[in-house]
């Protein structure tokens, strides 16, 4: 996770130095990931966070959002991505959510097409800033 968001621009070191540690993510909600088998390099990541969590940003009664989703560079285009986000969906309609929420920054396009190819939707009215920085909401009913 922190290879990918701080490597490629998205968080800054300082923020990810705190952000990011395993007590953290494990605070934000529950943790999906997809590892390599012959060795303990994860290849790919996301959490599901249920609206009461602290880290929820967008998030109301009833629905869940999916953050901070994550594939390693090497990884790519294999399906790994899809396959996080529609557990994730899987895991947020078996807790009872009716709806799965993300936010994503404008220059991540190759996710904004993964989620309208699963069924996300844009909500622009949900858009918002968050220390300077503009987000972008997708949304999906359960």
């Amino acid at each position: 996770m922190r290879n990918v968001y701080v490597n490629e621009g998205f968080t800054s070191p300082d923020v990810a130095a705190t952000a990011f540690t395993a007590a953290a993510i494990r605070q934000r909600g529950k943790l999906l990931f997809v590892r390599d088998f012959a060795d303990p390099t994860l290849l790919g990541t996301v959490i599901v966070a249920a609206p009461g969590s602290p880290a929820c940003r967008v998030a109301r009664d009833g629905e869940a959002e999916m953050q901070l989703l994550a594939v390693s560079a090497e990884r790519r285009n294999g399906g790994i991505g899809g396959a996080l986000v529609e557990a994730a969906v899987r895991l947020a309609r078996s807790d009872g959510y009716s709806r799965m929420v993300l936010r994503t920054q404008p220059t991540m396009r190759a996710a904004h097409r993964l989620y309208a190819r699963v069924g996300f939707v844009r909500a622009p009215e949900r858009d918002m800033q968050d220390h300077g920085r503009i987000f972008l909401v997708y949304q999906m009913p359960l």
